[in-house]
């Protein structure tokens, strides 16, 4: 048992560490499966907080991540995990033991929230021997690998300032403060909250400010906690002695921010609310017009995206087509060629070629068409397109049977739709991109992007990566998410969904 991951001996927590290297977690983690991540985005969308959890189908959600799990998802695992020490009714399975060596399984993968997901359990007695002194030791290695959980949670308890250790916190704010940045950089909404009021202690208006922007990146962030405390602060909490951030009362945006924390807080950080500021752009902006339907408020807040693109050109027939969601095997797989004159030798999907036999297969010239056709064995196989060219000149190169096809893009945008994460909307009619660090040319929803070879490209280049922009305006600098990424490295390509004009100058009104 000593042996296991549960019990590996780590260095004890330092609350007065001088230094942290902010790593970031995408970067390190094993790579997923198509087919894995697409049971994992099912599973999510089953798990649905619109429905109440007793009418959830709880045994196909366990299958589902099951089955991710089983060829290393490691969110599939730690997903799997949370369940089987749920309560959840349907679960098939509630062995903790069972529950710990799947979080194990993550740890051996090297994963970082694994290890955070084990200090948990050390912390509430799962694992026999632990207590709070090995708990932190996880949670500090967790941090230290580039969880943004662990991160979160120990920036929070360094962010005192003075040490009271009977009660769990540190006073340790540098660190504490770039733990917490770090963490906000890779997406984790729930670290704004905490690093808004440390950006607040000093009490100046520009204090006061920072910490209003920051925790509003924590709600476009998913941070249910960010959206009730800026709810708070609009409502006027604290505005007799001086602590409030915004300094008067706005209702309406309070209203806002607390219809919009409810959400989150269902959805326990999965939401993500790129295009907030559609809906509920911070001041002096004036807020657009809202019928008061809350969902109207989410779902102009999310991230969007257009409907895949139909098919171009006819459907394949005859010979040549192929089932919906199956590829063929390509060329540069094939092992086998015959010539025309012969019978079909095998089953399977043949590709007419002619060119010289000493030619590279790729370099060999279409002899019907570009698409593979099916014969049988025994079949003769049809003539060239060509009059002038003869059966027995004509290559045919066997492919192989049609397979199913792994996940494509459109599955995962279609299950992350149907999952109410994100929103279809029409494709722009002109396509606008420009460059960060120039001023917006259109009103309405972008996309940024950096190049697939740019180091950061792992943990920027998300679908959430969106932003509701006005006419004129400078795009969201990276800095504003601690990434060190140029505004001339961004490329921000228009989405479309703009605000409609309300009847009063000045004002619009949320549309869809």
């Amino acid at each position: 048992m000593s042996d296991l991951p549960r019990n590996e001996k780590l260095p004890l927590f330092d609350p007065h560490r001088k230094t942290f290297a902010c790593v970031y977690q995408a970067q390190h983690v094993p790579p997923i499966d198509s087919q894995a991540e697409l049971w994992f985005q099912q599973a999510l969308a089953l798990d649905n907080p619109d429905v109440y959890y007793k009418n959830r189908d709880y045994p196909k959600i366990y299958q589902l991540y099951l089955q991710a799990a089983e060829r290393n998802h490691w969110k599939a695992m730690l997903n799997l995990a949370s369940l089987i020490v749920s309560k959840s009714p349907g679960v098939p399975e509630h062995d903790p033991e069972v529950a710990i060596r799947w979080v194990e399984k993550a740890m051996q993968l090297g994963v970082p929230d694994a290890y955070d997901v084990m200090g948990t359990y050390h912390q509430n007695g799962m694992i026999k021997g632990g207590d709070a002194t090995s708990a932190y030791a996880f949670f500090q290695r967790a941090s230290d690998m580039g969880s943004p959980a662990a991160m979160t949670y120990l920036g929070y308890k360094m962010a005192a300032t003075y040490d009271d250790p009977a009660e769990g916190f540190w006073g340790n704010l540098p660190v504490a403060t770039q733990m917490l940045e770090c963490a906000l950089a890779q997406g984790y909404g729930d670290a704004a909250a905490k690093l808004g009021l440390i950006y607040a202690r000093p009490g100046t208006a520009e204090a006061k400010q920072r910490a209003l922007k920051i925790m509003h990146e924590g709600v476009k962030l998913g941070s249910a906690e960010c959206a009730n405390s800026l709810s708070s602060e609009y409502r006027g909490l604290g505005l007799t002695d001086g602590t409030n951030l915004v300094g008067h009362i706005d209702k309406a945006r309070a209203q806002r921010y607390s219809k919009i924390g409810d959400m989150l807080g269902l959805y326990q950080g999965r939401l993500k609310l790129p295009n907030l500021d559609k809906v509920l752009p911070p001041p002096p902006a004036p807020l657009p017009r809202w019928d008061g339907d809350t969902q109207m408020l989410i779902d102009g807040a999310k991230a969007v995206t257009q409907p895949p693109k139909s098919q171009q050109g006819a459907v394949l027939q005859g010979r040549e087509f192929v089932p919906k969601g199956y590829s063929v095997p390509s060329l540069k797989q094939s092992s086998l060629a015959v010539t025309g004159d012969q019978l079909v030798p095998r089953d399977g999907y043949w590709l007419a070629l002619f060119g010289p036999g000493s030619a590279p297969k790729d370099q060999l010239m279409n002899a019907r068409s570009s698409s593979p056709e099916r014969y049988q064995a025994g079949e003769r196989f049809e003539p060239s397109a060509f009059s002038w060219l003869g059966v027995d000149q004509v290559q045919w190169h066997y492919l192989g049977e049609a397979f199913l096809a792994p996940p494509q893009r459109e599955d995962f945008l279609r299950h992350t739709v149907e999952a109410g994460l994100l929103r279809e909307i029409a494709e722009p009619e002109l396509v606008l991109q420009c460059n960060g660090s120039q001023s917006c040319t259109k009103t309405g929803i972008w996309e940024a992007r950096v190049a697939a070879d740019h180091p950061l490209a792992t943990l920027h280049n998300r679908w959430d990566q969106q932003a509701f922009v006005e006419k004129g305006q400078d795009f969201p600098h990276p800095r504003d998410r601690f990434l060190g990424i140029g505004t001339d490295e961004l490329r921000w390509t228009y989405q479309g969904s703009p605000n409609a004009d309300s009847g009063t100058p000045g004002v619009r009104e949320i549309t869809l």
